[in-house]
């Protein structure tokens, strides 16, 4: 194809939610017009047609501590990048969320010349405020994905859009409830969803407790199903005893969609349950020293997306030491027992989906991308 004819655009992200919504983004690229995009790719990437340099799946770490040990690997990517920018020439670099990477990559971008779109914006309101205006002098155009986002990040001179959250674009469960209910056993009871999280570090943290706060809430109520939803690619701990929990793969948003209420590790998880309505409960728990470096950072009371989103505490939070069988399990049992507290639950999670716009983000950010590319 004629070079003229054609758009490029090097693409960079490193983890799971990242990797789709950049999927969607390329999806939606392709309506405009031909192009071409390389760079980090995880599997939704790759199959909507991004070619792969390095693969997302490398560069996916949690925490302070983890990082340490993938430096080099880290390093390296970043180089590999470096001179993909010098052979590849791509008009627009896009670098999607994963703040960690991209926003040591993007300056060196600049410096030779780049033109930088950020989709999805580094939560630097929670973390470090004084990036946002570090970022004016390297990002020619943000999109972000949260309305509060907007006026901060042009408070801070950087040239910022919000898009609306990709989450809407195609946000369904992966069966109808007579298909999740079949999968899990069958049954018409209460179900109680257990989401421990997406990468191996959240798996091992969280099971347990997971586990056994739904071992406590089943002893008094037979007719609970309690269901934990394993992300692909995951394993559970060997020797780890289920009790009366339910396993399924492929079917976390029929989880969060169709469960009575939630347990959910803090993440986009959180966000998607917050969608369909569904009571949740937001926990996480991370070695002693990203807790405390991590402690020390953050600038804000919440960490759940839901709460930071409606900015009130619409879903209670249980982090680090606070995270127990017991206080898990008597915050889930009034939502379990009592359906005036479940129907009051929604209605005041009902202002999460109110707050973060209207479907097709990832059209309005691709339509930015392509007329910044011209």
């Amino acid at each position: 194809m004629d070079r003229g004819l054609e758009r490029r655009f090097l693409l960079v992200t490193g983890e799971a939610s990242g990797d789709l919504h950049a999927a969607r983004l390329v999806e939606a690229l392709g309506s405009f017009g031909p192009c071409r995009v390389r760079g980090v790719a995880g599997p939704a990437l790759r199959a909507a047609g991004a070619e792969c340099v390095v693969p997302a799946e490398r560069l996916a770490v949690v925490g302070f501590a983890e990082i340490v040990s993938r430096l080099p690997e880290l390093w390296a990517t970043r180089g590999r990048l470096l001179r993909e920018w010098d052979s590849f020439r791509p008009n627009v670099v896009v670098l999607v969320d994963y703040p960690g990477f991209n926003l040591r990559l993007g300056p060196a971008l600049k410096r030779r010349g780049a033109r930088i779109f950020y989709y999805i914006a580094p939560q630097v309101w929670a973390w470090h405020p004084e990036r946002a205006r570090a970022m004016a002098a390297w990002v020619d155009h943000l999109a972000v994905v949260f309305p509060f986002e907007e006026p901060i990040f042009r408070a801070a001179g950087v040239a910022t859009t919000f898009v609306g959250h990709p989450l809407l674009d195609d946000f369904h469960p992966e069966v109808d409830e007579a298909g999740f209910r079949a999968a899990i056993g069958g049954g018409s009871g209460p179900v109680l969803g257990l989401l421990p999280g997406s990468r191996p570090q959240e798996l091992a943290r969280h099971a347990r407790v997971l586990i056994d706060a739904a071992r406590r809430l089943c002893a008094t109520r037979p007719g609970l199903a309690p269901v934990l939803a394993l992300a692909s690619g995951l394993e559970l701990p060997a020797g780890l005893d289920l009790g009366p929990v339910r396993v399924v793969r492929g079917l976390t948003r029929a989880t969060q969609a169709y469960s009575t209420a939630c347990a959910v590790a803090s993440g986009t998880a959180t966000l998607e349950t917050a969608l369909f309505g569904t009571p949740l409960v937001v926990l996480y728990r991370t070695g002693r020293l990203n807790y405390a470096i991590a402690s020390r950072l953050v600038s804000i009371p919440r960490i759940g997306l839901p709460n930071i989103v409606a900015e009130a505490s619409v879903a209670p939070e249980l982090i680090q030491e606070q995270l127990t069988p017991e206080r898990l399990a008597a915050l889930l049992a009034p939502w379990l027992d009592v359906p005036a507290a479940r129907e009051a639950q929604r209605r005041a999670l009902a202002v999460v989906r109110e707050r973060l716009g209207t479907p097709g983000a990832s059209a309005r950010a691709a339509r930015l991308l392509w007329e910044m590319a011209a």
